[in-house]
C-alpha cells in the first residue's frame, strides 16, 4: 500500500554537486566569446 501513496519521480535524480561535463562545456563557450568580443573592441572601440 505505501509505493501506490508514494510520489513518483518523474526526473532522474542528479548526481552530486561536481562539475560535470555540460556545465564545463558552457563555461568554456562563455568564456571564449566573453575573450573574443573583448579582443574585437580593443581592436576596433565603437566610437560613438
Amino acid at each position: 500500500m505505501r509505493d501506490v501513496l508514494s510520489r513518483r519521480k518523474t526526473e532522474p535524480e542528479e548526481e552530486p554537486a561536481r562539475f560535470g561535463r555540460r556545465r564545463l562545456i558552457r563555461w568554456l563557450t562563455i568564456l571564449t566569446i566573453g575573450t573574443v568580443v573583448m579582443l574585437a573592441c580593443w581592436q576596433d572601440p565603437l566610437y560613438p
